[in-house]
C-alpha cells in the first residue's frame, strides 16, 4: 500500500488591488510505496477538508483522477475541481484528508494558514454596507441617514455608540467620539459653518455658526492668569490719615505692579487738600503722579492754590490725577502719589492710588514721563485744528496696524517653533523604531 507525506505550499505573491482573490490553493506532496521508495507514475487523489482531526463529515471534497508523480513529488490545485464553499474558511481549525488510489485516508493535516483569506473577497464587493457583530450587537455598521448618505457607526459590546463617521444628520461631514461620560463632536458644516465641541460634565465649544463672544465657549474658570499670561491686572492702596506736605517733592502713597508682559499701567489717584489759609499770604502747592517718587511727571501735577486776597480760614480742595506709564514684562513698576508745599500750610487726606495694567494699545500712547520741572511752563497753544485731529487718527491707525503685524509675527514664530519641535519628536521616534 502506498504511504504519503503531504505539505501545502502557500503562495504570497502580491497582486494589484483591483485583482480578484484566487479561488484555489497550491498543494504539493511527497508519496512513497510500502518500501519507502518514491513513487513514479500516475495516481488518483481524493482530497477533503474537515472541521475535526478525525471523523465527521467533509466540509468540502474533490477528486483528481490522474495526478502525475515524479520521484515521489506531486502537485495539485485544491479547489480547481470543486470550488470551496463558504464553510471551508469561515472558522478554524480545518483539517486536510487525502486518499491515494481510493485507499484508506492518510492522517489528516491541520491547515494553519492560507495564501489568501478567501472571505476577504467580500471586501472587494461590498455595495450594501457593513455589519460586523459581536453576539447580537452590531459593533461596526454602516447606516443611511434621511438624505440617503452613509454613516459608519462603531458601538461597544453593550450597544452604546462609541464612534460615528460620515455625513451626519445634516448631510455634511461629522465625526463623533463618545463614551459614557462625554463626547468629542466635529461638524465640518453645521448650519453653514464648522463646529467643534467637547462635552462632559461641562463643555467647551467652538461654534462658528454663532457670532462674537458666543463663537467660543469654555468652562467657567478654565483659564487662569498664568495661562492668559497678559490679562489686565490691578493694584490699589489708600490712606485716610492726614499727611503734611513740605517744600520737597515727596511720596505720599505708592503701589507696585509687576506686569506679565509689555504694556502700560494706567495710574489713577485722588486726595483732598486741607489748607489753613491766612489773608494776605498766598498758599500754593501741588500733588501729582510719579514713577520715581521725587519729581512730578509731565502734565501730572495739580496745583493747590489759594489767593492771598482770600479770607483767612480752612479750605478743602479735591484733586483727581491720572497718568499712563510704560511697563516692561516681569519688571516691577512702582507709581507714587507725590506732593509738595511752596507756601502756606497744606495737609492732604483721603489719599487713594489705583494701578491698572493694560496689555494692549489700539492707538498711539503718550506715556507719562518725568520732567525737569513741574511741566506747566510750556508755551500756550490753541485748540486742535482739523489737520491735527486727522494726523492723530492716522497715527492711531498706523500704531494699530503695527501692533497687529507684531502679534501676527509672534504667533507665526511660535507656530514654527512648535512645528519644528513636533518634527524633531517624530524624527526621534522614527530613529528609535529603526
Amino acid at each position: 500500500m502506498a504511504a504519503a507525506v503531504a505539505f501545502a505550499v502557500l503562495s504570497v505573491a502580491v497582486a494589484p488591488a483591483p485583482a480578484a482573490v484566487p479561488q484555489t490553493i497550491a498543494f504539493q506532496g511527497f508519496l512513497t510505496d510500502d518500501a519507502a521508495q518514491p513513487l513514479q507514475g500516475t495516481v488518483s487523489l481524493d482530497v477533503a477538508i474537515y472541521a475535526a482531526v478525525s471523523g465527521g463529515t467533509a466540509l468540502w471534497s474533490e477528486t483528481h483522477a490522474a495526478v502525475p508523480v515524479s520521484q515521489g513529488v506531486f502537485a495539485v490545485a485544491l479547489g480547481s475541481v470543486t470550488p470551496f464553499g463558504a464553510a471551508v474558511a469561515r472558522t478554524s481549525p480545518r483539517f486536510l484528508g487525502i486518499r491515494v488510489n481510493s485507499a484508506s485516508e492518510l492522517p489528516r493535516t491541520e491547515l494553519r494558514a492560507a495564501p489568501f483569506a478567501l472571505r476577504a473577497q467580500a471586501a472587494d464587493s461590498v455595495t450594501t454596507g457593513i455589519d460586523l457583530k459581536r453576539g447580537s450587537v452590531s459593533v461596526l455598521k454602516t447606516e443611511i441617514n434621511v438624505f440617503g448618505e452613509m454613516n459608519l457607526f462603531g458601538r461597544s459590546e453593550a450597544g452604546e455608540r462609541a464612534v460615528q463617521l460620515g455625513a451626519g444628520p445634516f448631510g455634511d461631514g461629522e465625526l463623533i467620539l463618545e463614551s459614557g461620560s462625554g463626547s468629542v463632536r466635529i461638524y465640518s458644516d453645521f448650519n453653514g459653518a464648522p463646529v467643534l465641541g467637547l462635552y462632559g460634565s461641562t463643555f467647551a465649544e467652538i461654534d462658528l455658526t454663532a457670532a462674537g463672544d458666543a463663537a467660543v465657549s469654555l468652562p467657567v474658570g478654565s483659564l487662569n492668569a498664568a495661562e492668559l499670561a497678559n490679562e489686565p491686572g490691578l493694584a490699589a492702596a489708600n490712606n485716610t490719615g492726614l499727611v503734611a506736605l513740605t517744600a520737597t517733592v515727596a511720596s505720599v502713597l505708592s503701589r507696585t505692579i509687576t506686569p506679565p508682559a509689555d504694556g502700560y499701567v494706567l495710574a489713577l489717584g485722588q486726595c483732598v487738600a486741607r489748607i489753613n489759609h491766612t489773608n494776605g499770604t498766598g498758599t500754593s502747592g501741588a500733588v501729582g503722579l510719579s514713577d520715581d517718587g521725587v519729581a512730578f511727571g509731565t502734565a501730572q501735577d495739580v496745583n493747590l492754590q489759594i489767593s492771598a486776597n482770600a479770607g483767612s480760614g480752612s479750605y478743602s480742595l479735591p484733586a483727581h490725577l491720572n497718568g499712563v506709564f510704560p511697563a516692561t514684562a516681569g519688571t516691577p513698576l512702582t507709581i507714587h502719589l507725590v506732593g509738595s508745599e511752596a507756601s502756606g500750610v497744606i495737609d492732604i487726606e483721603d489719599v487713594s492710588l489705583t494701578l491698572l495694567y493694560v496689555p494692549t494699545s489700539y492707538g498711539t500712547v503718550s506715556a507719562t514721563m518725568l520732567a525737569t520741572d513741574n511741566g506747566e511752563k510750556g508755551a500756550a497753544q490753541g485748540t486742535q485744528s482739523a489737520a491735527v485731529i486727522a494726523d492723530e487718527i492716522a497715527a492711531a491707525r498706523r500704531a494699530n496696524d503695527d501692533r497687529i503685524a507684531a502679534e501676527t509675527a509672534s504667533q507665526l514664530a511660535a507656530h514654527a517653533a512648535r512645528l519644528a519641535e513636533l518634527e524633531a519628536r517624530l524624527e526621534s521616534m522614527g530613529s528609535q523604531e529603526r
